[in-house]
């Protein structure tokens, strides 16, 4: 029993563009990975040839070098994960409930930043509704009691 689930143009617009996005994101992984793995056949390649010819030290020296420079990548890499990690939350701590559940229903595979950036594109979905003269409607804050600042002194009208 299943049943058929209808958009309107600008949901389909919406998912078209979601769909299409993930396509783009999906064809550039795929390209990278490619990128890398003919690196590191390459990189094996160089290796084997340094093996057969008995330059161990020399490739135990490549080694070291490109660890040494991979290192501070790293604990930067972390950080700026920690980072949009927190904007992301702060964001959706900021939307309220709606954005949070938009952001549980993300695929996994989707990275913090991917769901910061479209939470940053899409913010108008989860602001309050306009009143009709322009002003969004505003949640009302809890009333606080107002204290007389001197209440032993009033004024008083002659």
């Amino acid at each position: 029993m299943s049943e058929e689930v209808k958009f309107d143009d600008a949901q389909q617009a919406l998912v078209d563009k979601l769909v299409g996005d993930a396509r783009v994101k999906a064809r550039e992984k795929a390209q990278a990975e490619f990128t890398t793995k003919a690196d590191d056949a390459k990189r094996q390649a160089e290796e084997t040839a340094l093996i057969a010819q008995k330059e161990w030290q020399k490739l135990a020296a490549k080694h070291e070098a490109r660890v040494k420079a991979l290192e501070p990548l790293e604990a930067q890499a972390k950080a700026y994960g920690e980072l949009v990690a927190g904007m992301l939350k702060a964001k959706v701590k900021e939307l309220g409930d709606d954005a949070k559940k938009a952001i549980g229903a993300f695929p996994e595979a989707l990275t913090a930043i991917e769901k910061l950036t479209w939470l940053n594109q899409n913010e108008g979905l989860f602001q309050a509704p306009s009143d009709g003269v322009g002003t969004p409607a505003r949640k009302k804050a809890p009333q606080t009691k107002k204290k007389a600042k001197d209440a032993g002194h009033r004024r008083m009208r002659l």
